[in-house]
């Protein structure tokens, strides 16, 4: 299972961190390798600090999917400790890319804003239903994560 990882992830890139009870939104641009992404696959977004709340995720994306009945499907939570599957899982069967329009995904559970703060946490995704008709080579996907501290 491959895991791809955001500019955000590798340290390319350097966001804002929360500060207060304010809600800052980060934006977190992914490449897609050229490849189908296929189940178990990971996209690594960013590393959420210590005591940090992450209040929601929007994931944008253009069409993923172009079967006339889109299976891409993926799952958000927290990389394990050893980088190789999601350790805790927040929310399931999102499904970003859909329609040749492309479309959103939001993740908004109870379990992604009260999950445990006491260490920090790699935010990820993970293919749990490859496409039927894969259109994802190289396209971006834009993850916009919603913080409080």
């Amino acid at each position: 299972m491959p895991k791809y990882q955001s500019d955000v992830a590798t340290g390319k890139k350097a966001v804002p961190q929360p500060f207060d009870a304010s809600v800052l939104t980060v934006a977190v641009d992914l490449t897609l390798p050229t490849a189908a992404l296929v189940a178990n696959d990971l996209l690594e977004l960013l590393e959420v600090p210590p005591g940090v709340q992450v209040v929601g995720v929007d994931v944008v994306a253009p069409q993923l999917d172009s079967n006339a009945t889109p299976t891409l499907a993926f799952s958000l939570g927290v990389l394990n400790a050893a980088g190789t599957d999601l350790g805790t899982v927040y929310e399931a069967g999102l499904k970003p890319g859909v329609g040749a329009p492309g479309s959103a995904a939001t993740a908004n559970a109870a379990a992604l804003a009260f999950a445990n703060r006491d260490g920090a946490r790699k935010l990820a995704l993970k293919v749990t239903t490859a496409a039927a008709t894969s259109a994802s080579a190289g396209k971006q996907v834009l993850a916009l994560v919603r913080m409080r501290y």
